[in-house]
This record gives C-alpha cells, structure tokens and sequence, in this order.
C-alpha cells in the first residue's frame, strides 16, 4: 500500500520556546516540520522544501514576517503556499496589515492548540481543494481539445479511405477499357484524347454545385449545336472534370462511333489525379495536426523557461481548435515581426488554449475570432478579439477572482481566467478585458527578455 503523504509545514519565528511547542504539537498530529529562525534561512528553505504551509511569526529580526510574505506572493513559485501570520499583537489593524500583503488567516500568541490545528487543517484542505480544481480545469480543457483532434485526425482519415477506393476503382476501369480504346484510335484522335487526359489532370478552381450545373448546361448547349450524340451524358462528364465549353481540340473524339467510352476513360485518369490530389492535402493536414500535438506535449514536458515564439504557441492552439472553428467561426490572424521570448511555453499554450476555447464558446461557435500580435513598448501584445455574447460590465473585474464563473454548474470549476492571470503575473506580464455585446477582447502584454 502506498503511504499516505504527510502535509510539510514550515516554522518560522525566531524564540525557541515558541518553536519547541509548535514542532511538539505539529509532530504529534502528523506533520512534517521544518524550522526557519530568522528571514533569510526562511527564504532559503522555503526554496528549498516547498513547504505545503507556513507559520510565520510577525515579528522577526532584520526581515520581518510581513516583508517576508510580500516577497513569496511576488515570486510565481511561492505565491500560492497559504500564510498563517502568527503575534501577540492582536490589534485588529496588525491583523489586516497580514491580510493585506497575503497572509490567509491569523493566529494569536499565545497559541490555543486546538484552535491553531483547527486553522491549520482549514488552510491545507482549502489548498488542496483549489490544487484538484485546478487540475480539473486543465482536465477539462484538454477533454475539449482531445474531442476536437479526434475529429481533426479522423476526418483527413475519412478522406484518404475515400480518396483511395475511388482510385482503385478507376483503376480497375482503365486496365478494362485502356488497351481496347488506344487500339482503335487514330493518330489524330489519339493526340485529341491525350490532350483531354492532361487537361483533365490539370489543378483547376473547386467549382460549387451551382458553377458545374451552369458549366454542364453550356457544354451540352454546344455539343447539341454541334450535332453531337449523347450531349448530356457528355456534359456531365465534361463539366465534373472542369473542361471548359470550348471543345474545338475533341471534336475528332467526340466524331468517333463510342465517344462517351472515350470521355469516360479520360474522366477515370481524373479521378485518379484529384483523388491523389486529395491525398496529400490530407495527409499534409493530418501531419499539421500530429506536429501541433507533439508541439504541445514537448512544451509540456519541459518545466522551464526557454526561448520560444509566441505566434508558434497560437498557432498550436488554432491547429488543435481548427475543427470548433471550422463550423462556422470567421478567423482573422494579424501577425506582426515579433522575437521569441524567454518563457513558459506550455503555460502560454495553456493561456490561449483557455481564452481561444472561451471566446469559441461565448460565440457558440458561430461568429468572428480575431488574434492580433504585435510589438509594442519592449513587449509582445496578444490581442484575442471575439464578437459572442460579451461579459456584463458589473462582473468583468471579477472574472479573473478563483472560483467566479459565468458557466452553467458543473461546467466550469471558475478557476480557468485565475490561472490565466497566474500564468500570466509569472511571466511578470498583465492581461487586460474590454468588453460589451458583439465584442469582447482580452489584451496580454509580456515583457520582452531573451536571458535569464
């Protein structure tokens, strides 16, 4: 059985007498205990064992707990460990000043045991309650895009199953048809059909149905006037393989006693082409696909801080979202000359992943996205601009706030714009909302650092 993690929690004051009662205590009911006498080995162990919780003690020589608290909810890897500010001050000003620079809660000297564990438990559950929603915030983001990749991924499939037994019944036809029909041509007539073939091949414009009925109707207009048997069964032909109405090089083909049977065979080399054709495009998506995806999970992995592009990280994202906006989402990218940057990569694939997976929702997939990026004051902007329903202007200072949503419940933990701020505070950067009915926009600015 694997043994249950011990909670860690950090001591820090700087009498003994208070150190050796709360190690007592703490230790008897289960935690892990580290002590820190003074700020600076505060700081060092606090880097050093990530402590779960910390105790810390007001009044402290040189560093005081307050400046102490200020600098871990400045530092991105610190600022989420809860703070119980410990004094025998208990002057309700000194508590608010605790509060104010991010402490979570205040215990009075001397210290009730019960009510001390009371507080502790409180605080270490409620980090692990906000730890789990997270998760199941990023889980649910990636159940969206994992529900679209599939599709992404089976739909070039789909094409290729197609596109393949459209080939090999073409084929099929030409081996019947091919030896027979070049036997019995002319010099003439040969040239004509060779011509039709390569023309037949050619790329050509993707006509709507509206565009071939009108070509098809042309072609058979002409082909009547021309005396021509079989106009319609021609036309058809003609049209779906993209021949324009003037057939002046066919007529020796279109003279000879079967011409449907030679249009058909050149029709058959067509759809061997365009169905090859249809191939690589599918397989050069599906590859889009496949590198996004690598793309993602080798950012993911890395933990770090490295140079890496912006625009790439979009791009990611808009590659994994191309099948949610493709039903019907107008996209518009406006892509300035910017640097790659030192950064977080996966947690800015993560940042526009949430804000892009939101706008697609507020539009209900129907409506505009634009994405701007550009250069501006030694920082990158991220514009993401979206024309859904808008954001009421009584909440929009809310909507960054952990555990506000505007979702349905059970659809939204709230705590996906928090992390976006996260993400973005630790990059020392700021994101900004603007919005009313039809259009919605949040603004990122990230600092422009290529060194450590």
């Amino acid at each position: 059985m694997k043994p249950v993690r011990q909670d860690s929690i950090l001591i820090v004051d700087d009498i003994p007498t208070n150190i050796k009662v709360l190690v007592e205590l703490l230790s008897q009911s289960g935690f892990r205990v580290a002590v820190a006498k003074n700020g600076e080995s505060a700081l060092a162990k606090i880097d050093e064992i990530a402590p779960d919780l910390i105790l810390l003690d007001v009044m402290m020589p040189r560093i005081d707990g307050l400046e102490i608290c200020r600098r871990l909810k400045a530092n991105p890897k610190t600022q989420d460990i809860p703070v119980i500010f410990m004094s025998a001050l208990s002057d309700v000003v000194d508590k608010v000043k605790g509060l104010e620079v991010g402490g979570v809660d205040y215990i009075t000297k001397p210290i009730v045991h019960e009510e001390a564990l009371a507080r502790i438990r409180v605080h270490l559950q409620l980090r692990k309650t906000q730890l789990r929603l997270a998760q199941e915030e990023k889980m649910a983001a990636l159940g969206h895009l994992v529900a679209g990749i599939a599709h992404e991924i089976n739909t070039p499939l789909g094409a290729i199953g197609a596109s393949i037994g459209n080939i090999s019944t073409a084929l099929e036809r030409l081996m019947q048809k091919l030896p027979q029909l070049l036997a019995k041509l002319t010099a003439e007539q040969a040239i004509a059909f060779f011509s039709l073939v390569a023309l037949a091949q050619s790329a050509k414009p993707l006509l709507s149905f509206r565009e071939e009925r009108q070509l098809k109707r042309a072609i058979a207009a002409n082909l009547a006037a021309k005396e021509i048997d079989n106009a319609e069964t021609l036309a058809a032909f003609l049209s779906q393989m993209g021949i324009a109405s003037d057939l002046d090089f066919m007529m020796p083909l279109l003279q000879a006693p079967d011409p449907v049977s030679i249009v058909e065979t050149a029709y058959n080399f067509a759809i061997v082409q365009n169905n090859s054709r249809n191939i690589k495009l599918a397989v050069d998506r599906a590859s889009r696909i496949v590198f996004a995806l690598k793309n993602y999970a080798r950012q993911s992995s890395t933990g770090e801080m490295v140079i890496a592009s912006v625009i790439d990280s979009i791009e990611t994202v808009l590659t994994i979202y191309q099948n949610q906006i493709e039903r019907g989402v107008a996209l518009t990218k406006e892509y300035g000359s910017v640097p790659s940057i030192l950064c977080y990569p996966d947690e800015l694939t993560q940042v526009w992943s949430n804000l892009i997976g939101n706008a697609l929702q507020a539009m209900n997939y129907q409506g505009h996205l634009g994405i701007a990026v550009f250069e501006q004051a030694c920082q990158i902007v991220v514009e993401i601009i979206d024309s859904g329903c808008g954001i009421p202007p009584e909440i929009q200072d809310q909507i960054f706030e952990p555990f506000f949503t505007t979702k349905p419940m059970g659809e939204g933990s709230g705590l996906g714009l928090n992390i976006v701020r996260k993400i973005i505070d630790k990059h020392q950067g700021t994101i900004k909302v603007t919005s009313q009915p039809g259009n919605t926009k949040f603004s990122i600015w990230l600092p422009i650092v290529r060194s450590h």
